[in-house]
């Protein structure tokens, strides 16, 4: 008999808090010009993208009474997909503060409201740009995923 591993799931009220989060230091990032506030915030997302999401600040407040004070159901979801989309945020986040270190701030700015851009759309949405990309990922079979029931391109 096969012995099948149930997928970690994560609660979507938490994950849309830490992207309204997300907001929040993107929104003072881009209004102040501080890159160091995107280096932080990637680092944030690296590590929750590594499945150390108790060691996550942004995850921490997630975590407390704040998602119960807001109009997000709770509901639970792959954690997958949403590491993949951290991963991606990580990698957007340290870009853009590593682009604002060296002095360039015009992509700095670009890179950062794209950023926010796909946070406003998981708050407020619940539309995942990473979430999506892995639906493609796995459809095009760069990723195996037996029943990704959350994907937006299930195979079933």
């Amino acid at each position: 008999m096969e012995n099948k591993q149930i997928p970690e799931r994560v609660q979507e009220n938490r994950v849309r808090t830490v992207a309204l989060e997300v907001i929040i230091i993107s929104s003072a990032s881009l209004i102040s010009g501080q890159a160091v506030l995107m280096i932080l915030l990637g680092a944030d997302f690296l590590i929750r993208a590594l499945g150390f999401s108790r060691y996550s600040p942004l995850a921490m407040i997630s975590r407390s009474s704040l998602p119960d004070l807001l109009p997000f159901r709770k509901r639970l979801i792959l954690a997958r997909p949403k590491k993949f989309a951290a991963s991606i945020g990580a990698i957007l986040a340290i870009t853009a503060g590593a682009s604002g270190l060296l002095g360039h701030f015009i992509p700095m700015y670009y890179i950062t409201a794209t950023l926010l851009l796909f946070s406003v759309l998981e708050t407020f949405f619940k539309f995942c740009a990473g979430c999506l990309i892995f639906g493609f990922l796995i459809q095009l079979k760069f990723i195996k995923e037996e029943n990704c029931t959350d994907c937006s391109f299930n195979t079933e």
